[in-house]
C-alpha cells in the first residue's frame, strides 16, 4: 500500500514539475499567475526591447530609440538614438534622405545631446523635416562625419521607412451674408433715417445664419466700408442673448448696450432698421421683434 502511495505521489509531482516547467517557458500563460511571475523573469519588462540596433557598413552599432526599418512615421517625427562620439564633427553628423531611386532628396543634421568628444555612446536627435507631397518610402542614411574626406573614415548605416506628409487643414467652407449700415453717400441728407444699405461679408458656413449675420453687423464697419461712406449707429459690445425664428417672426433679445447713451428718433430708427433688414434678408423672416434683457416695450425711445 505504501509503495502505491509513493508511486502516485511521484507521478503527481512529476506532472506538477512538467506543468511548472511548461508555464515558466510560456510567457503568455506564465504571466497570468502571480506565483509563476515570481519564479521567472519572463514577465519583467526589458527597457532595451524597444531599442533597435543598426550595424554600419563597417560593423559599428547605432542604437535607434524610437524608429526601425519598416516603420511609418509622420513628417516632423523626431528620431532619437545614440552612437559613439567619433561619428560627430562639431556636434553633428549628416543624415541623408534617399528616394527609391537612391537619389538624395534632403540632407538632415543629427545633433549631439551631450558632450560628443568621447569614445562612449553619445545620444543624438533630429527631426525629419522636408518637402513631401505624398506618402513615400525613403531611406534614412546615417553618415559618419568625415571633414577630411578620407576614404578610410567613411561609414554609414541605413534604415528604410515610410514617410507620411502632414495632413493639410481641411478647407473651411464659407458663405456670404449681408449686413446693413447707414450711408453718408447713398443717403447724404439723412432725410429718411430708416434707409440702410447692404454690405456683403464672407463668413464660415453655418446653419445659424441669422445669428452669424447679426454677429457680423455688431462688429461694425471695416476701414474700407467707412472709406465708402458706410457707418453704423449701433454701440460696441452689443451681445445676442437669444434669437428665435418662428412663423416668419425673428425675435432677438440683446443686452443693454444696445440703447446705452442712445437718443433721438433718427438714431433709434436707424438702429432698428439695421437689425431688422439684416435679419429680413433671409426668406424665413418677415418681421423682427427686438427686446433688451427680455423687455420689448419702451426700448429704443427717441
Amino acid at each position: 500500500m505504501k509503495n502505491i502511495v509513493l508511486i502516485l505521489s511521484i507521478f503527481v509531482l512529476s506532472i506538477l514539475l512538467v506543468t511548472v516547467a511548461y508555464l515558466l517557458k510560456n510567457e503568455s500563460l506564465c504571466c497570468k499567475y502571480d506565483l509563476c511571475k515570481q519564479l521567472t523573469t519572463l514577465c519583467v519588462d526589458n527597457p532595451d526591447d524597444d531599442l533597435n540596433e543598426v550595424l554600419s557598413a563597417k560593423g559599428q552599432t547605432l542604437i535607434l530609440d524610437n524608429i526601425k526599418s519598416g516603420d511609418t512615421v509622420d513628417l516632423g517625427f523626431e528620431v532619437k538614438g545614440s552612437v559613439t562620439g567619433d561619428w560627430f564633427f562639431e556636434g553633428t553628423f549628416p543624415v541623408r534622405v534617399l528616394n527609391q531611386q537612391g537619389e538624395i532628396v534632403e540632407t538632415l543634421s543629427a545633433e549631439a545631446l551631450e558632450e560628443w568628444t568621447t569614445e562612449e555612446a553619445v545620444p543624438f536627435s533630429f527631426k525629419i523635416d522636408m518637402d513631401l507631397e505624398e506618402e513615400s518610402i525613403v531611406v534614412l542614411k546615417f553618415e559618419k562625419s568625415n571633414p577630411s574626406d578620407l576614404e578610410e573614415s567613411n561609414d554609414s548605416a541605413e534604415i528604410t521607412v515610410t514617410l507620411k506628409p502632414l495632413e493639410s487643414e481641411k478647407e473651411i467652407e464659407t458663405m456670404k451674408v449681408k449686413v446693413f449700415f447707414s450711408s453718408s453717400k447713398l443717403n447724404p441728407d439723412l432725410i429718411d433715417c430708416s434707409l440702410v444699405f447692404p454690405v456683403q461679408r464672407e463668413i464660415d458656413k453655418t446653419v445659424a445664419v441669422g445669428r452669424a449675420a447679426l454677429t457680423e453687423l455688431f462688429k461694425g464697419t471695416t476701414e474700407q466700408e467707412e472709406d465708402a461712406g458706410y457707418f453704423t449707429n449701433i454701440n460696441d459690445e452689443v451681445v445676442i442673448q437669444s434669437l428665435t425664428i418662428k412663423d416668419g417672426i425673428a425675435r432677438v433679445d440683446l443686452n443693454s448696450k444696445l440703447e446705452e447713451g442712445v437718443g433721438g428718433s433718427c438714431k433709434t430708427s436707424a438702429i432698428r432698421a439695421q437689425i431688422s433688414e439684416t435679419l429680413k434678408q433671409f426668406s424665413t423672416v418677415d418681421s423682427v421683434a427686438i427686446s433688451i434683457n427680455g423687455v420689448s416695450e419702451d426700448i429704443l425711445q427717441p
